[in-house]
């Protein structure tokens, strides 16, 4: 792609002749946190809200703009559905891509994800999701980046390229400490959604209250006459959580680490990783514990396939219980007992509360939403 070294933006020229027909105020890096849908998206949302376009401006097609930044027609088309959805494009057939469309809502600000967890999770996608549905229909246009845990340098120009004056929040997904703190020194109030240390100059922090549904399990798993536990788990964070409250309720608890294993991504190696932890532990004797209680979903869908294969019968040989993802499981022929969060409604309840901070100014007590299910294998 021909570029003008000495502009900041990308310029395209037709084949015939150095023609200028389309400039973009920004560029598409490679080799950065931030897909190329990302980086388009957000680009382009940037560039509207701040003038560059103004209204009725009409983009070049797909294949011009794909051209001009050098990457996949895909990229730009997912790009521009986005930014359709959040009303700052609309597809006029003839016409093109027009810069906010007669009829478009006019925002009242922008809100800025950050997200630094593990890529694809289900929990955080789904959440985010529902989340940024809250936002929009309150009037708040949602835009997200997802850069690394340990901050390099890539990411924080990405951050700081989106940081503009018209973000009037940022909300940090499962963040590290390195990203809470560069994005604290940016001065732009922020919120802290399940963070792995949470920082005393967030606006409100979001986190799992397990206490009421663990409480729960503890009664239900008593009342079925377990009085010892094996608590498997790959958080330290919720073993805490889990052994704690199961303590508390006068059962004996021994903890299990399971470390993830070689696989394609994190989600397989953690499932692998309790597949063949369990296989080893049943072919040496079984489990001993009258009750398995797991703290990671993923974690329990490979210990279930490893009780599957061995033909061990829930609840007769051992009772099990799990943490579990609304819509996603672990799935079983068995319903199991569960601690399920509900990642949908979670997100409802954030961007709720995210609403009436950016309305009143007032943060309000907010927590993940998470309900202890009896199903058949306690």
């Amino acid at each position: 792609m021909p570029l003008d070294k000495n502009c900041d933006y990308c310029v395209y020229y037709s084949a015939m002749k150095r023609e200028k027909v389309f400039k973009a105020p920004f560029v598409v890096m490679r080799n950065v946190g931030t897909s190329v849908e990302d980086q388009l998206a957000g680009g382009f949302a940037r560039a509207i809200r701040s003038g560059v376009y103004a209204d009725g401006t009409v983009l070049p097609g797909i294949r011009k703009l794909a051209v001009v930044f050098g990457v996949s027609e895909i990229s730009v088309r997912n790009a521009v559905k986005r930014l359709c959805r959040e009303g700052l494009l609309a597809a006029r057939p003839r016409t093109g891509l027009m810069v906010c469309a007669p009829g478009r809502r006019s925002w009242r600000g922008s809100v800025l994800g950050v997200k630094a967890g593990p890529h694809g999770m289900y929990f955080t996608g789904v959440l985010e999701n529902s989340m940024a549905s809250v936002l929009r229909r309150n009037g708040w246009l949602y835009t997200s980046v997802e850069v690394s845990p340990r901050m390099e340098d890539a990411d924080v120009m990405t951050v700081d390229m989106m940081l503009d004056a018209s973000v009037r929040l940022v909300v940090l997904l499962e963040a590290s400490p390195q990203v809470v703190a560069h994005v604290a020194k940016s001065g732009v109030p922020f919120v802290e959604v399940r963070s792995h240390s949470p920082s005393k100059k967030a606006v409100l922090s979001v986190g799992d209250d397990l206490t009421g549904a663990l409480s729960e399990l503890a009664r239900t798993l008593r009342a079925a006459g377990v009085r010892t536990v094996l608590s498997v788990y790959q958080h330290a964070a919720v073993r805490k959580s889990f052994a704690g409250e199961l303590e508390r309720a006068g059962l004996a608890v021994r903890s299990m680490l399971v470390r993830p294993i070689g696989g394609r991504n994190e989600q397989e190696c953690i499932q692998r990783a309790g597949l063949k932890a369990f296989e080893k532990m049943l072919a040496n004797g079984g489990v001993k514990e009258d009750a398995v209680v797991c703290n990671d979903d993923y974690l329990a869908a490979g210990i279930l396939s490893a009780i599957d294969r061995t033909g061990v019968r829930m609840p007769q040989d051992v009772r099990f219980a799990t943490l579990s993802n609304k819509g996603l499981g672990p799935v079983h022929a068995q319903e199991l007992t569960r601690v399920e969060y509900d990642p949908a409604r979670s997100g409802v309840r954030i961007g709720e509360a995210i609403s009436t901070y950016l309305n009143t100014g007032k943060a309000m007590t907010c927590s993940i939403a998470i309900a202890f299910k009896r199903g058949e294998t306690v």
